[in-house]
Order: C-alpha cells, then structure tokens, then sequence
C-alpha cells in the first residue's frame, strides 16, 4: 500500500519540477510579489507605529510566509482530477488496488515537496525584502500549518470528487481559488477584515491555510489562541473527512452505473 503511494508522490514531485523555465518565471514571480506587497504596504503605513496590532516589520513578516506557504501548498489535484475524469483516464485510476482519494492526496504530497524545493533559491531573496526572523513559537507554528494543509487537501479533494457528477470543475476550482486565497489572507491579513466580511473570515475554514500559521509565527497569535486554533482545526479535518467519505461513497457508485 505505501509502495504506489510513495510512487504517486514521486509523480506529483516531477510534475512540479518538470519544466526548468517555468520553476525559473514562477520563482521570479513569487520574489516580484513579495517585493511589491512591501512596497505597498510600506506606503500605506506610511509613518504610524502599527495598525490593528501589527507593527510594519510584524506584517511584512506576515505577508512574505503567507505567500511562501500559498506557493508551496495550493492544491493541483483539482486541474489532474478534471482532466483525468473528462477523458475517462480516471477509469485507470479507479482500478488501481490503493484508493482513489489516496492516489490524489499522494501526489498532492509530492507536488508540495516540489513546491518546497522551488523555493529554495527564492528564499534568501525573500528573506532579505520580507524581514523574516526566527519564531517565538515553532510548535505552534509547525501544528498549525500541517493541520491547515491537511485541510486544504481534503476541500480539494472534495472538488475533484465533485467532477464525478459535473464533469467540468474549471470554474469551480478558479472560484475555489480566489475565495480561499483572499480568505486565507495571502494579500490582506483577517484582522483588517472590516464587519460582516471579518466575521465570515472567521468562520470559514480558509483563515488556516495561510493567516492563522503566519500570524502564528510572527507573534500575533498566541498563547491559548494556537491551542484553540488547532483544536478548530481538528474539529475541521473531522468534519470535512466524514463529508469527503459521504460524497464519495455516492460518486463511487455513479461511477460504477455509469460503467465507467
């Protein structure tokens, strides 16, 4: 069982590394980002202390790891299931002795350890225009961002479960995207949510997959704040795991009347 899954990720990390001149543009563009988020943000500070209890350094800090860790987390198994289900490749999958979900989660796993090795000769550079130091709390912020990716894995796999019935997830994966990417707080963090949108901010799973992890690491949250994050955390995983199992168990059998 572990054999085809280690081979699964294996997959996932060529997948990531395959093309040299795109791992080159996508490096720069990750540095250009991050170089132009403190641009802005420096302006927009201008000359006051902090804001909504960040100081800037706190929330250039902030802003660099969160879009380090969107870089390296996003989820690809969405664009392989759509184009695997759509031509009927999926059939060869579905007939692989390890289960479907595993074989997509597995190559999820390597495509980020490729996404992580991307980073390496970015890192420095990112380092130097994003002010990241060490952390005050690396537990927290190792548990924090491991729950937040398992959580991130699983909604995508419930979009590539959802192929089964739609056939087409382009769409939902793009609006997937941009929802998860602006609630995780890679552009703005979740503390300058005003109102209604703050509270929906909260509520939503995205806020640990990107926001919670950073403001871990930078100081912003803490103490019996990591504990209670990473108890919602939990309670996330549990619920999207029996979702993720109920809707399978019924994509399953559309697939096996479909003959497919």
């Amino acid at each position: 069982m572990i054999r085809p899954l280690a081979g699964m990720a294996r997959i996932g990390l060529r997948f990531q590394l395959a093309y040299r001149s795109d791992v080159i543009m996508t490096v720069l563009a990750l540095i250009a980002q991050v170089f132009l988020l403190r641009m802005v943000w420096t302006a927009v500070y201008g000359g006051s202390g902090q804001a909504r209890g960040l100081t800037l350094d706190a929330l250039l800090a902030y802003l660099s790891l969160a879009n380090l860790q969107a870089f390296a987390t996003t989820p690809v198994i969405p664009r392989i299931a759509h184009f695997r289900i759509r031509t009927g490749m999926v059939f060869f999958d579905l007939s692989r002795p390890t289960g479907y979900l595993s074989q997509m989660a597995a190559f999820q796993v390597g495509h980020t350890f490729g996404g992580l090795l991307m980073l390496a000769p970015a890192v420095p550079v990112v380092l130097l225009v994003g002010t990241i130091t060490p952390t005050a709390q690396p537990l927290g912020y190792v548990a924090t961002l491991s729950l937040g990716y398992v959580i991130s894995v699983m909604m995508s796999l419930l979009i590539c479960v959802i192929g089964f019935w739609t056939l087409e997830t382009g769409a939902i994966s793009l609006l997937y995207r941009l929802v998860s990417h602006f609630f995780a707080g890679t552009m703005v963090p979740l503390s300058f949510f005003p109102g209604a949108l703050g509270v929906l901010a909260e509520a939503l799973p995205f806020k640990y997959m990107g926001y919670v992890p950073a403001a871990v690491y930078v100081g912003h949250l803490s103490g019996g704040q990591v504990g209670r994050a990473v108890a919602v955390e939990v309670a996330w995983i549990a619920a999207l795991a029996a979702l993720l199992w109920a809707v399978w168990r019924r994509a399953h059998r559309r697939v096996v009347i479909n003959g497919g």
